[in-house]
Formats: structure tokens, C-alpha cells, sequence
């Protein structure tokens, strides 16, 4: 065989791998399961199943959504999180959207954070959208928190809107306890006593997050790192390079923090290694 014809041969072989690959990646749901044991939860509360959904930039699994809602109601959650860019910014079909995910909003609680694409709606089409959540039952909390009550006593839900993409490995110490100082004006008053959640787009600032008092932390945004190898993430989709906090379990002072991959596309269109992803987070008493 010509060796021109064999290397062209073997470098379709390889591209159509890749693209396999790829096709994987974007279109092939997984479910992915965190424990974390913790001595605050309140005394009539064993364990907490959480179903935690991010950057899903209105992709549909499966004919009306069905392969997503059939592993949310498997888990079985005692409450939903969203935690921004659920709906793209270039969606046309609002209502038609919403009723692709109704089922999970009117049989369990959903909090629901603020991410990017939500705000890039336009505020007329912003509006309606929220006040659509809302009219379901869906918790939408725009900085601030709600308390999620179980067997007569409760944990707090917080949550951050996303603000414009920082670049907190440029900030001066003066610059990032300015940032704290806002967030912590934003959430208002956080009870240490009781377990605390935040949703918060953004997992990069998660340096920033931990020093607010939550016990965890769940976000989305950078999307699994696009393209991952193991636990190295390559690139968030701001374009940098092995982008901090970008995927799975990290604790830091004694805060721990949760970053979905995501379950829609970036605006990339990349994804490698990189499988979406419904998270299931169990909260058991230590």
C-alpha cells in the first residue's frame, strides 16, 4: 500500500474516533455520586439527597427530556438545585422549555441560582421567565437565601447571581476582600449554627466563597474543564488554561464545594473525556 494512502487512512481512523468521542461526550448523560458527612445537621435530620443540575443551555436528553427526568426521579431527591445557565440565551421557546423540566419543579422543591445566559435574556424575556419559575413553585433566589425545612427544623439555601467573569488570580488582597465584603452584603446574615448551602455560577471564585461561612458550595460554569484527562481539566470556556475548582470535590477551609460538569454545550461546542451530568450530593450525619 502507498504509505500516503496508508497515513491518510489511519488519520480518517483517528478523526473519526474523535469525533465519536466528542459525540459521546456532548450527548451521553451520567449520573455522578458525592458523600459528604457532616456534624450539622439538625438532630431530626439523618440525610439529605440532593440533585444538583448546572449549565444546561436548554439541552434535551431523550425525546421531551424523558432520559433526564427518568435519573432525576431514580435518585429520588429531597430537593433540587439549579445552579445557573439553564435556559440558553438564544432560546426562542421560553414556555416550551420550562414544560420540558415542569415535571421536576412540580414534584420536588427546586432552588434556583442565576447564571449568565439567564441574565443575558434581555430583561423583558428575563422577567418572564423568572416570574414563569416562580408561578410553578420554583425557588428562584437572586441573592439572598431560603431555609429548606425538614421534620420541623431546616438548613439554608444561599444564593449568588453571577456578576462578570473576575479573574481573581490577578486580584490584590484589598481587591478580594472587597469582593467577600460584597458577597457577604448580598447574602445578609449567615447562621453558622445551621448547615449552609450556596449556589453560586461561578466555581472559579470559589477561593472567595469560602471565607463567607458555608459548609458547601455548589456550582457550575467552567463546564468540567471542556476537555478532561483524569482530573486535569484543560480549559474553561473563558479560554484559560487548567481552570481551578473546574470539576468534582474539593474542600477547603472546612468548606466544601461541588462543580458539575454541566449538561449543556459551552459556546465552544467542545467537549471531550467530558460526559454531562446529573450530580446526586448525600448528606449523611456524621
Amino acid at each position: 500500500m502507498n504509505v500516503s494512502i496508508f497515513f491518510t487512512i489511519v488519520l480518517i481512523i483517528i478523526i473519526l474516533i474523535l469525533l465519536a468521542l466528542v459525540y459521546i461526550s456532548i450527548n451521553c448523560l451520567k449520573h455522578t455520586t458525592y458523600v459528604i458527612e457532616t456534624n450539622k445537621l439538625p438532630e431530626c435530620i439523618e440525610n439529605l439527597k440532593i440533585v444538583h443540575i448546572s449549565d444546561v443551555h436548554s439541552k434535551l436528553f431523550g425525546k421531551n427530556n424523558c432520559k433526564a427526568i427518568q435519573m432525576i426521579n431514580e435518585i429520588k431527591p429531597d430537593f433540587v438545585v439549579m445552579t445557573g445557565d439553564i435556559i440558553s440565551q438564544h432560546e426562542k421557546n421560553i414556555d416550551g422549555f420550562i414544560e420540558k423540566y415542569r415535571e421536576v419543579y412540580e414534584k420536588y422543591p427546586v432552588f434556583y441560582s442565576i447564571g449568565n445566559h439567564e441574565q443575558k435574556l434581555g430583561h423583558e424575556k428575563y422577567t418572564y421567565y423568572i416570574d414563569k419559575l416562580k408561578k410553578i413553585g420554583v425557588h428562584v433566589i437572586v441573592n439572598g437565601n431560603e431555609k429548606y425545612y425538614n421534620n420541623g427544623d431546616y438548613i439554608v439555601i444561599n444564593a449568588l447571581e453571577f456578576s462578570e467573569d473576575k479573574n481573581i488570580k490577578k486580584f490584590t488582597d484589598e481587591i478580594k476582600q472587597r469582593e467577600i465584603e460584597a458577597m457577604k452584603n448580598k447574602l445578609g446574615y449567615i447562621d453558622n449554627s445551621k448547615y449552609n448551602i450556596l449556589l453560586a455560577h461561578d466555581a472559579e471564585n470559589f477561593e472567595m466563597y469560602k471565607e463567607l461561612g458555608v459548609d458547601l458550595v455548589l456550582s457550575g460554569h467552567v463546564h468540567g474543564g471542556l476537555i478532561r484527562i483524569g482530573k486535569l481539566c484543560l480549559l474553561s470556556p473563558r479560554r484559560r488554561f487548567f481552570p481551578k475548582y473546574a470539576y468534582g470535590m474539593n474542600v477547603s477551609n472546612n468548606t466544601t464545594i461541588i462543580t458539575s460538569s454541566g449538561m449543556g454545550p459551552a459556546r465552544l461546542h467542545i467537549r471531550l473525556f467530558n460526559r454531562p451530568e446529573i450530580v446526586e450530593i448525600n448528606i449523611n450525619k456524621k
